[in-house]
């Protein structure tokens, strides 16, 4: 199952954030091809999202080095919030033990 998380990179001499997947083993995959915009269907789904984005500035900042050329990349569409997923998967106490 591929993971992903939200990650710095440095890029033209600025910072950016993007979308970044790893395999099972925790290696980089692929990143998103464009940088991240904050988005929730609610102000709280909005807020998740921003602590999501917050947690990448806590992580080693990554440049396009760091991920290996893909011939195919992960298609991501915007969908549904995080909490509204956990609660579809049944999660909400697992997410409720993370906070």
């Amino acid at each position: 199952m591929m993971n992903w998380d939200y990650r710095v990179f440095f890029e033209d001499s600025g910072y950016t954030i993007r979308t970044v997947y790893y395999d099972d083993h925790g290696a980089i995959v692929a990143c998103s091809k464009k940088p991240i915009e904050p988005f929730g269907e609610s102000l709280e789904d909005l807020q998740d999202e921003l602590n999501l984005l917050q947690a990448a500035l806590k992580k080693n900042v990554l440049s396009a080095s760091d991920v290996p050329e893909q011939s195919v990349c992960p298609k991501v569409k915007r969908g549904k919030s995080l909490k509204a997923v956990r609660k579809q998967l049944g999660l909400q106490k697992e997410a409720a033990k993370e906070g």
